[in-house]
């Protein structure tokens, strides 16, 4: 492609006159200098820890001779410079434009929120593949589409990863994708020219505050709320105290959802299901003066209502059937949420993503609502990061939970056992029994034990990832690998 078709709808200042920019061509762009060779394009971001400026010389030696930058910096009198005032948005613009804009011909679903965001767009990819619509996620879990499956470092990759994908799926014949917008992809102008039709707005808590993260609370809400700047129409829970916010701040034809206060879509008559695979609710829905009853979903609890109701005002929006998508709605489920596993005859055992104070709290209050005869919960939390988090975890924990298993969560670079005496702050006068356990698998062995008849295990923190974060490496880790492992060891023992 042409270098300035690429840089259509850029600011810039370049070295060399427009005219000669007309007669470049480029097969790729990268802000990796290590992928950069002749034909490229170098684009120099500051990250979290790096500034890409200081690799331009790698990326040169390479045989790159254009490159994106932020200041007009010596560069080798070849080298073709094109100065930007943000190279993040610059990247996010030209990856559209070399991709040929394809978030143009496809459907876009973009869903943010503290909680939820996963769970929601795979329950929209199930939804609508069984409705007749080939339907692609992006987030936490991967990229998903067809048959094809791919990893992703973050919620929402960096622009031009994120462009290609959906390029992909465009060529692979998808008609529709649901990607989870975080905050930082928002706050870091990875999402800036995806032309998003719906946006959905789960709920908001303090979340990702931190040094590296955001400032404050009403930095991560603002940052959020770019969404709803960005897409056509905005699907919103107005249960959630910070709704109103969205909805002040929107650009975009809203509808909203509910459980407790007046919405577009409200539900009511919640009842909770269980069977020996899954745990589950049935519930009615209201729209436009109708009742829609009997609702079954294989996930309990107000926040899989919640979840539920989004996408069904996402398949509102897209003219889906309706008998069409509350069948797939029924069966819909995803790895790692809620999730059970038919290890042990006598207790239930389920692995959760659960890993703020938020989130802990809807699952294990939800459990608790099958009364159980003791609720053992296991988790740990972060290192390096949102240190907030260790104590709104322990907080909910000690008063919720009957036994706690405290263990490492992705500890980085600091001393696992650091964090988990800042969790064990919270038990101090709580009648919550704990254990202190460094490594994770001991720790699963331990609540594996422990267990009696009617009790439920919930192990929460890592649900699908297949690693743990420890000193800048992801080591290889299967949570529910783990807890198999232990429950077979146990009955062959007993």
């Amino acid at each position: 492609m042409k270098l300035n078709k690429i840089l259509e709808g850029i600011e810039y200042v370049s070295n060399l006159d427009p005219k000669v920019l007309d007669t470049i061509e480029v097969d790729e762009i990268t802000y990796d200098s290590r992928k950069s060779k002749e034909g490229t394009i170098f684009v120099a971001i500051k990250g979290e820890t790096t500034d890409g400026h200081k690799f331009i010389d790698s990326a040169y030696n390479n045989g790159c001779r254009i490159f994106i930058i932020n200041d007009n910096i010596h560069l080798p009198e070849d080298s073709i410079k094109i100065i930007v005032e943000n190279s993040r948005k610059a990247l996010s613009r030209a990856s559209s434009n070399f991709f040929d804009n394809p978030s143009e011909k496809i459907s876009v679903i973009g869903v943010t929120g503290t909680k939820g965001k996963t769970t929601i767009t795979n329950y929209i990819k199930t939804v609508l593949c069984k409705s007749g619509v080939n339907t692609g996620v992006i987030g936490t879990n991967g990229v998903f589409y067809n048959d094809i499956e791919g990893k992703t470092i973050n919620t929402t990759p960096e622009s031009y990863e994120l462009h290609k994908i959906i390029k992909d799926m465009v060529n692979a014949g998808v008609k529709c994708v649901a990607m989870e917008v975080s905050s930082g992809g928002l706050m870091m102008n990875r999402v800036d020219d995806i032309k998003f039709d719906i946006g959905v707005y789960t709920n908001l808590s303090p979340d990702h505050i931190g040094p590296k993260e955001h400032p404050t609370f009403e930095d991560y809400r603002e940052c959020k709320s770019r969404l709803f700047s960005m897409c056509k129409y905005g699907v919103i829970n107005v249960d959630d105290e910070n709704a109103q916010y969205i909805i002040d701040n929107a650009n975009c034809e809203i509808f909203t959802f509910s459980i407790h206060k007046k919405s577009d879509l409200k539900a009511d008559n919640i009842k909770l299901t269980r069977d020996s695979k899954s745990l589950g609710a049935n519930f009615d829905y209201i729209e436009e003066g109708k009742r829609i009853t009997n609702t079954h979903i294989s996930s309990p609890g107000e926040f899989s209502i919640y979840n539920a109701l989004s996408v069904i005002s996402v398949c509102k929006y897209l003219g889906i059937e309706k008998e069409k998508m509350l069948k797939a709605l029924s069966t819909a489920q995803v790895d790692g949420r809620v999730e059970v596993l038919p290890v042990l005859p006598y207790a239930t055992v389920v692995v959760d993503y659960a890993h703020n104070g938020m989130s802990l709290e809807n699952v294990l209050n939800t459990l608790l609502m099958y009364k159980p005869s003791r609720l053992i919960c296991l988790f740990g939390s972060v290192g390096g990061r949102t240190a907030i988090r260790r104590k709104e975890l322990g907080d909910v924990a000690a008063k919720l939970c009957d036994v706690c298993i405290i263990t490492t969560d992705n500890p980085d670079d600091e001393d696992p056992m650091k964090i988990i005496d800042d969790i064990a702050e919270s038990f101090v006068d709580s009648k919550c029994e704990i254990y202190k356990i460094v490594d994770r698998a001991k720790a699963i062995e331990k609540a594996m034990k422990i267990a009696g008849d009617g009790d439920m295990i919930v192990i929460t923190g890592k649900g699908h990832e297949k690693y743990q974060y420890i000193n800048g490496e992801r080591v290889f880790y299967d949570e529910k690998g783990e807890v198999i492992k232990a429950a077979k060891a146990l009955l062959e023992n007993k």
